[in-house]
């Protein structure tokens, strides 16, 4: 990390040339304010950033910012880039270092791709070498969208197309050019991003590539060719059938390709999905009596069961699943196993832990977030695990096993209704040793004991500090009484906004304690370098053509 600094402020005070960019580029764009034209012309003229980067380092202002982005990882941004770019181009503005390390655990550890998306963006139109060298090799790991939108949103939002974000696109294509079967899956899933891709930047395609894309003559043994031979067969499901089976035309492709849903059809499709898919669109295939069919619920099982060796299910998607389908016993099982040993995997919370549910009038959707985190938290705990449900009295909640099923029974009970006293559940706490809360309420506080109060006692009486991460239903922006009230004391605040599959999220800070420990595991993770763009790990399956 030294010689990292060394590296990053060597430069200052030297003369950089323009760059050339600069002078063509077009009349109206506007910079973005972290990105403003400066007298003395640092690489990518990011001259504010470079020289408050080496003030806060000095200085150690980081921390607030640092928190705010870790914070940041569990509000979903549906796409929208510019929702948390300030955030991005702050921290990059006020810990580089930090910065650079957090884009690599979060391409590993990370579920929301929009900040995947970020990170290159920003990586590769920073000053320092470093961060472009990493931000090439992150680039390589998006999808051809999410490669799509990061471009786009650097020309954009940020009006910085630079050399090296051209080098990363350009090695991007030419990577995928060179395996005909995974340039083909590209262009099956998305040939609009990949056809931006080129033209954007003004990338020379290979010849095939060129015949694919903007020629529509690709080859007659590839499988964009098969993919037109299924469009032509509409009328007979099934040679559709055939074709999406030999050929695993994706899913979301080959349904558009098709007029007729017949068993045959759906059986194809579900075959060449991964469990991913299969959990994305299990309510397709209740519509068309899928579920109803031995060998359709019999394929769906094993997809599922496949989905446990998977790395990129998504941990709660099963759970939103199930709720949105009404599956029998042998469906609902493997669902919830696959949830629940994905979760597993992602590490122990060591500390004793209480979760405060608030069940107070309107507040059932505290309750059905309360169900979902008691079953995740008491599947990954080695430590004392407590569950309280709270109006003006808690009541304690108590389950006969670890997975959902057992939580949500436990929670039949528990019906919105009465006041609120966030503070009540610590009278059953006091005999109990408690080093975090799990706090899920609108913090409209309006009754006694109130939760400031009963934590600074039971701080007081275990001398010791108790954090406490809120997550916070209520749609509004504006800070509750519990949010002012709490001024001071180890508090995160997470708004939640119904987005269950954000939820996992959550366990990095639970397992971690605090926000300290955390920052140290980030700092120790490596940056990319240009070794890594030789040695990038398979993005892609030839035997299932599945894009890695």
């Amino acid at each position: 990390m030294l010689k990292f600094l060394s590296d990053i402020f060597a430069p200052i005070g030297k003369t950089v040339p323009e760059p050339a960019w600069l002078k063509q580029k077009k009349r109206g764009s506007s910079p973005s304010p972290f990105i403003q034209q400066t007298a003395t012309s640092l690489p990518l003229d990011f001259y504010p950033i470079f020289e408050n980067s080496k003030r806060n380092v000095q200085i150690q202002q980081e921390e607030n910012v640092r928190g705010k982005i870790l914070d940041s990882f569990l509000k979903p941004s549906h796409g929208d880039l510019r929702s948390f770019s300030n955030l991005h181009l702050e921290i990059l503005e006020k810990d580089p270092i930090f910065y650079g390390h957090l884009s690599r655990w979060y391409q590993e550890t990370g579920s929301i791709r929009d900040h995947h998306e970020l990170f290159a963006s920003h990586l590769l139109a920073s000053p320092f070498t470093e961060h472009r060298e990493h931000g090439m090799a992150l680039f390589q790991f998006l999808r051809p969208y999410q490669a799509a939108r990061s471009v786009r949103y650097t020309k954009e939002a940020l009006h910085y197309p630079t050399r090296m974000l051209k080098k990363a696109v350009q090695f991007y294509l030419k990577r995928r050019e060179k395996n005909p079967l995974w340039f083909d899956e590209c262009v099956i899933r998305d040939q609009h991003s990949l056809k931006y891709l080129y033209t954007t930047l003004h990338i020379r395609a290979s010849a095939r590539a060129e015949a694919t894309l903007f020629q529509e003559s690709p080859p007659l043994d590839s499988r964009v060719q098969a993919l037109k031979e299924l469009a032509r067969s509409a009328d007979d499901p099934d040679k559709q059938a055939r074709i999406i089976a030999q050929k695993r035309i994706h899913f979301t492709t080959a349904v558009g390709a098709v007029q007729q849903i017949t068993p045959g059809i759906l059986y194809a499709l579900l075959s060449v999905m991964t469990p991913q898919q299969v959990i994305n669109h299990l309510k397709f295939f209740e519509k068309r009596g899928g579920l109803q069919n031995p060998d359709i619920k019999n394929l769906i099982s094993e997809k599922l069961k496949d989905g446990l060796r998977e790395a990129r299910v998504a941990d709660f998607k099963s759970l939103v699943a199930l709720k949105k389908i009404r599956a029998d016993e042998e469906i609902s099982e493997n669902l919830l196993r696959l949830t629940h040993e994905r979760i597993r995997n992602r590490g122990r919370i060591q500390t004793p832990t209480a979760l405060f549910v608030d069940k107070s009038g309107s507040m059932s959707e505290c309750i059905d977030l309360g169900k979902q985190l008691a079953a995740l938290c008491s599947t990954i705990t080695d430590s004392e695990f407590y569950v309280y449900a709270f109006d003006t009295q808690a009541y304690e909640i108590k389950s006969s096993g670890k997975e959902f099923a057992e939580w949500d029974k436990a929670f039949r009970l528990i019906k919105p209704c009465g006041g609120t006293s966030i503070g009540s559940p610590f009278r059953h706490l006091t005999n109990q040793e408690i080093e975090q809360i799990i706090l899920i309420s609108d913090g409209e506080e309006n009754t006694p004991p109130y939760f400031r109060i009963m934590l600074e006692k039971y701080e007081k009486l275990h001398q010791k500090e108790v954090r406490v991460l809120f997550i916070k239903v209520n749609k509004t922006a504006m800070n509750s009484p519990l949010e002012l009230q709490m001024e001071g004391k180890n508090f995160t605040v997470i708004s939640f906004n119904g987005d269950y599959y954000n939820l996992p999220n959550v366990i990095p800070l639970l397992i971690k304690g605090d926000h300290h420990d955390l920052v140290w595991e980030i700092l120790k993770t490596p940056l990319y370098t240009k070794a890594d763009l030789e040695n990038l790990p398979a993005g892609f399956n030839e035997e299932t053509y599945e894009i890695l």
